[in-house]
């Protein structure tokens, strides 16, 4: 009894702060195609995910310094009880092709060209805060190029 007590309290203690993370936008529906980002930054996550746990707070750290910027971040949640919009998501956001590819998956971000559908980078807990932002940077840069060269 008390070892299942201790499971418990374990897995309360493991999992809630995951629950509780800060609220991610979902994309905006009132936003045409000609208006959307072209960079995304699609998150697959889950609570139960280890990698998860490490990498989401980094990312919420770094996201403020994007508000204005023409990048549109995008959760996936696989968490259990959760899943059954999450491809509405991608849907909307016009990424169905990527979500397809990585349904299930967690514990990455990556950053897409949603207009080629070209992944460029696929952020892991291997990027602290400074190189989550350098590969934002870098992608934000050639998304931004090409779409006021072309």
């Amino acid at each position: 009894m008390r070892i299942s007590l201790i499971i418990l309290a374990l897995m309360t203690a493991f999992l809630a702060p995951n629950f509780m993370r800060g609220d991610w936008a979902e994309p905006a529906q009132a936003q045409t195609v000609e208006e959307r980002p072209r960079l995304v930054a699609a998150m697959f996550r889950s609570s139960w995910c280890g990698a998860c746990r490490i990498l989401e707070p980094r990312i919420d750290d770094v996201r403020p310094d994007y508000a204005d910027a023409a990048i549109e971040f995008i959760r996936f949640d696989f968490t259990l009880g959760q899943r059954a919009s999450v491809r509405d998501i991608a849907v909307e956001a016009d990424i169905t092709e990527l979500y397809d590819r990585l349904v299930g998956r967690t514990g990455f971000m990556v950053l897409m060209d949603r207009e080629t559908g070209t992944v460029f980078e696929i952020l892991t807990t291997n990027y602290d805060r400074e190189h989550l932002r350098e590969a934002i940077d870098r992608w934000l840069a050639v998304t931004t190029d090409e779409a006021t060269a072309g």
